[in-house]
């Protein structure tokens, strides 16, 4: 499937990433998580990206406790919009819908880092660099770092993004694939959800 899409993508980038997206997200509304699988293990490490990105949910939290509680809130509002990167300085932020300034205090008690965007809530910033998956498929990926002191990342049952690391992958340029890595506090890392990144269709390719 993917080798079909980069072909489209030669002469039909905007069809491509199109399709692309459609296709991630039918993987999870199927809960397919092996098909999701082999499809990160087919993308590459990016360049990118770089700018503003809109995010989605692929399918549901998975692998731990928390997860079920979470599914149920985020089917009826994810909150998660995306993430911004600065590719030159290797940082970036996740945005997130107005209602997070309400949700955040509840699920992420201490965390003072959000701040107003345009129309949005930024925060939980991130250093990101290529590096190698820490688990299978073991490729090299954008790897995003929650753990810096300095962004003062909340690390509570509730919302451990802390102790969380998220790999990104370019399947056709423009759409990428995630996965969230939680680290638990025995040490094993430990998958519990994916979720994809697209640029705005008017981005250079």
């Amino acid at each position: 499937m993917l080798a079909e899409l980069h072909g489209m993508a030669q002469s039909h980038p905007t069809v491509a990433r199109a399709a692309t997206w459609q296709y991630i997200k039918e993987l999870g509304d199927r809960g397919d998580l092996p098909a999701l699988s082999i499809l990160f293990g087919e993308g590459t490490a990016p360049d990118g990206p770089d700018g503003k990105l809109e995010g989605l949910i692929v399918g549901k939290l998975f692998g731990i406790p928390e997860a079920h509680l979470a599914n149920p809130l985020m089917r009826i509002n994810p909150t998660w919009q995306g993430k911004t990167f600065d590719r030159g300085a290797g940082t970036g932020f996740n945005r997130l819908a107005p209602i997070a300034r309400l949700a955040m205090p509840i699920v992420a008690a201490g965390y003072r880092g959000l701040r107003r965007g345009d129309g949005e809530v930024e925060g939980f910033d991130f250093n990101h660099s290529i590096e190698k998956g820490r688990i299978e498929p073991r490729v090299m990926v954008r790897a995003l770092d929650y753990g810096v002191p300095e962004y003062m990342n909340p690390s509570v049952r509730t919302f451990p993004i802390k102790r969380t690391r998220d790999e990104i992958v370019e399947l056709v340029p423009g759409i990428y694939l995630g996965r969230a890595l939680l680290t638990m506090r025995s040490g094993e890392v430990r998958l519990i959800a994916h979720f994809a990144l697209r640029e705005p269709i008017d981005s250079p390719l």
